[in-house]
């Protein structure tokens, strides 16, 4: 499993961690009334990130629900968690900025990413189209 996380840019456990978005309430917030997905409702297949341009409407919703990594602050992981969080945020932001059509944003906020972590295969398969 480490090794198909690490194919996608999930290195280490910190990283893992890092993807957390938000808590109970705020899944509750974003499915709000939505019906489960089951074998004969198999909503997930059609959607929203999956239709062209909905991931730019989805994004944004999803990450305003966001809520902090539930660990302890003195947990010997929580300043690489961090660290690992605010680099992928920052992933998401200049990934929105690019839809938005704002290209000098995005590419600076994306060089600075890549700087952070210029082998991370997720990163370099969104610019670039190769891992």
């Amino acid at each position: 499993m480490s090794a198909a996380l690490a194919e996608v840019g999930v290195e280490s456990p910190a990283a893992l961690l890092a993807t957390w978005l938000t808590d109970r309430a705020g899944l509750d917030r974003y499915a709000g009334d939505a019906p489960p997905v089951t074998d004969d409702r198999p909503r997930i297949e059609h959607a929203a990130w999956v239709r062209r341009g909905e991931f730019g409407r989805v994004l944004p919703r999803l990450l305003s629900l966001t809520t902090p990594v539930p660990m302890p602050p003195a947990d010997p992981l929580a300043g690489e968690v961090a660290e690992q969080r605010r680099e992928l945020l920052e992933f998401y932001r200049a990934s929105l900025l690019a839809m938005r059509g704002a290209r000098r944003e995005a590419g600076a906020a994306m060089r600075d990413v890549l700087a952070g972590d210029p082998a991370n295969p997720y990163y370099r398969w969104v610019v670039t189209g190769t891992p």
